[in-house]
């Protein structure tokens, strides 16, 4: 797959058409990245929420810190804040600690991270399974790694795929999920928004829900636009 450097066309893969944002929706009191602008400009003309646990700073309510750094992410419970440089790097801190701590990533590659992460949480259609280590590479088959680190506030092994019509989050199950021989994994597959699910739920031997309306004859799943 290549680059993913596209948050507008990754919504429209997801979501559906773009619209026009309301208007005030990308105001900003201060100078922002244009990385950060047009993050909020896509997410407005989604038309939908497109976060469902962490969540973006408001344009109007950036505050850049006295050493340059512009904190502009937060996790649900603000456990963790994001904040980019002047170089458009971002690090994280977590809530008590005066540390910022590079993630690794730019600002344009964190938003997308960040977006398809969510829209894995909120998606309508989706289910978990667990998978036994052994069995991890044959249920991803048809999946690819995308290249992002884990978040500062997951599990350092979390990782997101993706395929043709469905994204995937794999990452260590809570406490209490176990396996007597190996190490078990905890794998969310989602799908776009109006999108079939079954086809996934049987490769990963989960009960029908029913849910999500079946493409078009002659229209496979679009692949994701990375």
């Amino acid at each position: 797959m290549g680059e993913l450097d596209d948050v507008r066309e990754f919504l429209r893969w997801w979501y559906g058409p773009v619209l026009n944002p309301s208007p005030g929706a990308t105001t900003a009191d201060v100078a922002v990245p244009s990385e950060l602008a047009d993050w909020h400009l896509a997410a407005a003309s989604a038309g939908v929420a497109v976060t469902f646990q962490d969540h973006p700073i408001a344009l109007a309510k950036l505050a850049p810190e006295p050493g340059g750094m512009l904190p502009f992410w937060a996790e649900n419970q603000h456990g963790h804040h994001w904040a980019a440089d002047s170089g458009k790097q971002v690090f994280a801190r977590e809530s008590g600690s005066e540390d910022w701590l590079p993630t690794g990533e730019d600002l344009r590659g964190f938003l997308l991270h960040c977006t398809i992460r969510e829209a894995i949480i909120g998606a309508p259609e989706k289910f978990t399974v667990f998978v036994p280590e052994s069995l991890l590479s044959d249920a991803l088959e048809s999946f690819e790694p995308l290249d992002f680190p884990a978040l500062a506030s997951e599990e350092p092994e979390t990782r997101l795929w993706a395929a043709a019509g469905a994204l995937a989050r794999v990452t260590l199950p809570p406490v209490g999920y176990g396996h007597p021989s190996e190490q078990l994994w905890m794998i969310t597959v989602a799908v776009p928004r109006g999108a079939d699910i079954a086809g996934f739920e049987a490769r990963f031997g989960v009960p029908s829900s029913g849910g999500g309306a079946a493409p078009a004859a002659g229209h496979p799943p679009e692949e994701p636009p990375f």
